[in-house]
């Protein structure tokens, strides 16, 4: 189905598109992706004013609460205000399962280098990571060092910051691992 063809077409006036890069709607052939005709159609039935409504409440819960977010070493402020598109990105379940996999490889792998790192530290002495790398980071903790570990996992909480690159491979831009401050936002986003 043809995204000008669907019953949310009323969505397809706002919507711009042949820019040359990967489109999160159609494929090339302008047919609409499969994950999303139902939201589409919801979207339609809402309207734009309905949107809009919905836009203008979550700003006013997310200011209530006082959602912010830190931008660091910036002359104009570490406050913002957190903002939210009401209109979500949908990720398809193949495309999914592929990311899935990924994300969960990346954590497997960092979970095994803190174990190696607060372990036997087998990555330093076989000069993989530099000494200085890992004893002079503000965040190693030596006291921890050897210390067994509840659940055998050093890794608690895992994070990625992803992208969709032009041609519509999704990428990963970074890793988070020290702070839940993302879980926090996903439990507002759902508020």
């Amino acid at each position: 189905m043809k995204l000008h063809d669907n019953p949310a077409a009323g969505v397809a006036q706002y919507y711009a598109t042949r820019l040359g890069t990967y489109d999160e709607i159609e494929t090339a052939e302008a047919r609409l992706l499969p994950h999303w005709e139902q939201l589409l159609k919801a979207l339609a039935a809402i309207g734009g004013k309905g949107l809009d409504r919905r836009r203008q409440e979550a700003e006013r819960l997310l200011r209530e609460n006082g959602v912010t977010y830190n931008v660091y070493n910036d002359p104009e402020g570490s406050l913002r205000p957190w903002q939210l598109d009401p209109v979500p990105l949908l990720i398809g379940h193949s495309e999914w399962e592929h990311l899935e996999r990924g994300l969960q490889q990346r954590a497997e792998l960092l979970d095994r280098i803190l174990a190696d790192l607060y372990g036997p530290r087998e990555l330093i002495r076989d000069g993989q990571l530099p000494f200085e790398l890992v004893h002079c980071h503000p965040g190693f903790q030596r006291c921890c060092a050897r210390l067994p570990v509840a659940g055998g996992r050093h890794l608690i909480l895992y994070a990625a910051n992803l992208a969709r690159g032009p041609e519509g491979r999704m990428w990963v831009l970074d890793d988070r691992t020290q702070a839940p401050s993302g879980a926090g936002y996903s439990l507002e986003n759902r508020t």
